[in-house]
């Protein structure tokens, strides 16, 4: 609610400041003045709208791209664990084998309570890092005792690799984002954009104020978004751990189940 609350508040901030400018040029000179060049206006406007309108869908994208990609990597991640989780139960060593679903199940707990507020603050977890290591240790030290628990070893090293290198690749998305220089070319165009927009020689002034308006609402609304998509593990809207509280449940149905 606080965030729909600051975008519309941010809307009619923007609104205020153009409707504003708008009148200023109008007064200073004259509709009537500014009627004269509207065919040209028109011409320059319509391309600089449509090069700002091309820059601002290409980073819309960009930024849905980069979210859709951080949430894969989340859920690989937890994919990888719960793989781990379910092909220890194959080893006859029981200790063994306890103590990986265990850390395996305190590394998720970790990343949930501790890790994932720290990924908004672009750092991470000490304690998760030194889990992964542990449960690395408890998968080294098991011993397979046939054939059949050889072919599997071979399976959950390479599982923990992989769960190893998709949580490598989680840590890395915290810093992932717009470059700052690229945040001023989409304030500037905006601002240029709506500016452009005061050039126009209309008689009535309400209509020609709904058009300002409508015009930076809409420039106000995309930032907006590209705002709250900007770094994934942060922000408005930003990737949750769903994937590892899922795995948790999953993991304790197991148990009591008997696995």
């Amino acid at each position: 609610m606080i965030d729909i609350i600051f975008v519309i508040g941010i809307c009619v901030f923007a609104s205020f400041v153009s409707v504003f400018g708008m009148l200023f040029v109008r007064k200073k000179i004259g509709y009537a003045e500014l009627a004269k060049h509207n065919d040209v206006a028109g011409f320059i406007h319509a391309i600089i709208g449509t090069i700002y309108a091309v820059l601002l869908a290409f980073v819309v994208v960009v930024e849905w791209e980069i979210y859709r990609d951080t949430e894969s990597k989340v859920e690989v991640e937890a994919a990888a664990m719960a793989s781990i989780f379910r092909d220890s139960r194959v080893f006859s060593d029981l200790t063994k084998r306890t103590l990986i679903q265990q850390e395996l199940m305190a590394y998720a707990t970790t990343v949930i309570e501790e890790e994932w507020p720290l990924l908004a603050k672009e750092q991470s977890s000490e304690k998760a890092r030194g889990q992964v290591l542990q449960i690395f240790n408890y998968v080294a030290d098991l011993k397979p005792k046939n054939d059949y628990e050889k072919l599997w070893y071979q399976e959950l090293i390479a599982k923990v690799n992989k769960f190893s290198d998709a949580r490598n690749e989680r840590i890395l998305c915290c810093t992932q984002g717009i470059p700052a220089f690229m945040w001023w070319i989409m304030v500037l165009g905006g601002m240029i954009t709506i500016s452009f927009s005061f050039l126009f020689g209309t008689v009535n002034k309400i209509p020609y104020a709904l058009m300002v308006t409508s015009l930076s609402c809409i420039i106000t609304l995309v930032l907006s978004l590209i705002y709250a998509l900007d770094h994934p593990l942060k922000g408005i809207i930003f990737v949750k751990p769903d994937a590892f509280i899922e795995v948790i449940k999953h993991w304790r149905l197991y148990l009591l189940q008997g696995y």
